[in-house]
C-alpha cells in the first residue's frame, strides 16, 4: 500500500475472490453499495450520471455526492465528487477523485484504489483516512467474495477463477 500525505494521494491494492463483474457491480450498482460503502445511495454508472450516498454514524449522518467521469464495465470506475460531506464544492475546487482498476491476476481479481484530492494540511486527518480506506476495501472484499460464493452455490456454477 503506498500513500503520499503531501500530494493528497492514497493508493491500496486489495485481492479478491471473485470475478471482475462481480467487483465492477459491487462498485456501481445501488443495491449493491448499500451492502459495503454507505446505508444509503443512488447510483447513476455512466459518464456523466451521479453517485449520491449518504452515511450514518450514531446520530449523525452525512451525503456526498459525485459524477461518474470513467466507467469501462469490469475494469474502472471513476468518480469526481462534487460533496464530500463538507457542503457542494465549486467546480474549479472539485478535485477529490476516487478510481478504481479491475484486472485479473493469478487466479483472483487485483482492485486499485486512488483516492486524489489537494494535499491535506493535517497529517492526523490524512492518517485517518488512510487508515479508513482499509476498512472500506476490507468490506468490499469481504462482500464481493461472498457475493461470488452465494452465486455458485445457487446456480451450481463451476466457471474458473480469474485468471
Amino acid at each position: 500500500m503506498q500513500t503520499e500525505e503531501r500530494a493528497g494521494l492514497i493508493c491500496k491494492t486489495v485481492l479478491i475472490q471473485a470475478h471482475p463483474a462481480v467487483i465492477y457491480q459491487a462498485l456501481t450498482e445501488a443495491r449493491d453499495l448499500a451492502h459495503w460503502f454507505c446505508d444509503r445511495v443512488s447510483s447513476e454508472p455512466r459518464v456523466g450520471g451521479e453517485l449520491r450516498a449518504h452515511w450514518k454514524t450514531g446520530k449523525e449522518s452525512t451525503r456526498g455526492r459525485a459524477i461518474f467521469t470513467r466507467v469501462v464495465p469490469d475494469e474502472v470506475v471513476e468518480l469526481r465528487w462534487v460533496d464530500d460531506g463538507q457542503g457542494p464544492l465549486p467546480e474549479d475546487r472539485a478535485h477529490h477523485v476516487l478510481s478504481y482498476t479491475i484486472r485479473t491476476r493469478r487466479g483472483t481479481t487485483e482492485v486499485v484504489m486512488r483516492d486524489s484530492d489537494r494535499p491535506m494540511a493535517d497529517s492526523e486527518a490524512f492518517e485517518r483516512l488512510n487508515d479508513g480506506w482499509n476498512s472500506v476495501l476490507l468490506e468490499l472484499k469481504d462482500y464481493c467474495e461472498r457475493k461470488e460464493r452465494s452465486s455458485k452455490r445457487r446456480s451450481g456454477d463451476a466457471r474458473p477463477a480469474p485468471e
